[in-house]
């Protein structure tokens, strides 16, 4: 059930007479929980499979962080019972003062809740913020719970390049087929597509590993990956209420025995604001890894567009194949941009692209030169070939190097081919 259906369900409790505007909203039995980690400035999420209370026969569910409930008003308690998704339950008893105030004719009386008390409940931890309900809905109790600290949190990056300029990363969503924890066999995301994930890790040793399959081409090569992570554990009584507890600290990625086996382009410890490694897991968890992928750097981009104009227009290609592999790109396709790549031997400073297309017989060449460089970009990719300066190597008339003719990533228009 959506937030909004429990302003409605509540409002339609607490209306005394619809017909009347002046009776709209006489009662002030809302109650508003909201709900906290210890330790945490972040909100925590109430998954709810149902949520009862006496004096009524509403039950409902939600998944949220704030929940707006009607107090009985014609008695001076409420017994209010949670059940979440993972099988837990807790009660929250209160008590309260009802008074009767008669309005009108033709609203009837209405009823007037102050001196909310807490009597009894089976949360870690609450706060009463408020004793006084209202009619509108705001923050009377705070519910907190101990952090169970079990999950690291991951980002899926792609690093990109604007000419032979280092840029920043941007989040990546991959599909996967199944993300396996090796230590337990435990299958996580199932065919889902994410770019942030949050795995648990195994409390028993200080280490866990994962099995990524994907379904797509997050990876550039080889879909399934491993990744590892190595962590110190530590027993401590952060909180009274919570008593002895294990956390997880000083988190690594890089198993000390074989330092650079990691499966992915580059795996590093995300850094906080000031510069400090995100190294200890939280709850709610935080992203602590960025598993990043390596920019492509030999991929032109070829527009295909009308006879001296700019108007990009669809083509039907046959197939579109290259002058150094027996590779097929875009066959059977109709659009108006293609992504190419180019030879990607660095001994080589050419590529010439032949284009056939299924309703004409023409086939056109484009063929273009370019200057390479080596660069190491990012630490985690080591050397790499930079693509620049592209110019044409065999002058075609309806073949065209554009001013933005250095290779980017993602890529960027370079070449224009003029069709009729």
């Amino acid at each position: 059930m959506k937030k909004t259906s429990w302003f409605i369900f509540c409002l339609v409790l607490a209306v005394s007479c619809l017909d009347e505007p002046d009776c709209y909203q006489l009662n002030n039995d809302l109650l508003g929980i909201s709900f906290h980690v210890m330790g945490s400035t972040v909100a925590d999420t109430l998954k709810a499979t149902l949520i009862s209370f006496s004096g009524t026969n509403a039950t409902t569910a939600d998944t949220t962080t704030a929940i707006l409930l009607p107090l009985n008003y014609t008695t001076t308690s409420t017994n209010i019972f949670f059940a979440r998704s993972d099988g837990s339950k807790d009660t929250l008893d209160l008590k309260y003062t009802t008074k009767v105030q008669f309005v009108s004719e033709d609203c009837g009386s209405r009823y007037i809740l102050s001196g909310l008390d807490v009597m009894h409940y089976s949360f870690d931890s609450i706060r009463l913020v408020s004793n006084a309900p209202t009619k509108s809905g705001a923050i009377n109790i705070e519910v907190y719970r101990c952090p169970k600290v079990k999950y690291v949190g991951l980002t899926l990056q792609q690093l990109y390049i604007s000419g032979t300029s280092t840029q920043s990363a941007t989040t990546l969503p991959a599909t996967f087929s199944s993300i396996t924890a090796d230590f337990s066999g435990e299958q996580i995301y199932g065919n889902n597509t994410r770019s942030t994930l949050y795995l648990p890790v195994d409390l028993t040793k200080e280490t866990s590993t994962y099995t990524f399959n994907f379904t797509d081409n997050f990876t550039n090569g080889n879909k399934i990956k491993k990744l590892t992570v190595n962590y110190d554990t530590i027993w401590k009584t952060r909180y009274k209420q919570c008593g002895l507890q294990e956390f997880v600290t000083n988190l690594r990625v890089v198993n000390p025995e074989t330092p650079t086996a990691q499966d992915f382009d580059t795996v590093a410890v995300a850094l906080k604001s000031n510069g400090d490694t995100l190294n200890v897991l939280g709850d709610p968890p935080v992203t602590n890894v960025k598993i990043m992928r390596c920019p492509i750097t030999n991929l032109t981009q070829i527009v295909f567009r009308k006879v001296n104009t700019t108007t990009a227009v669809q083509v039907h290609i046959k197939r579109i194949t290259n002058n150094y592999s027996s590779d097929e790109y875009y066959a059977g396709d109709t659009t108006s941009v293609v992504k190419l790549p180019l030879n990607p031997n660095a001994a080589v400073t050419s590529t010439e692209f032949y284009i056939e297309y299924t309703d004409r017989s023409q086939i056109d060449t484009v063929s273009v030169q370019y200057t390479l460089t080596t660069n190491t970009l990012f630490k985690g990719c080591g050397p790499q070939t930079i693509y620049s300066d592209l110019a044409e190597l065999v002058a075609h008339d309806n073949v065209i190097v554009l001013e933005t003719n250095d290779v980017k990533f993602p890529p960027v228009t370079n070449i224009a081919v003029e069709v009729n």
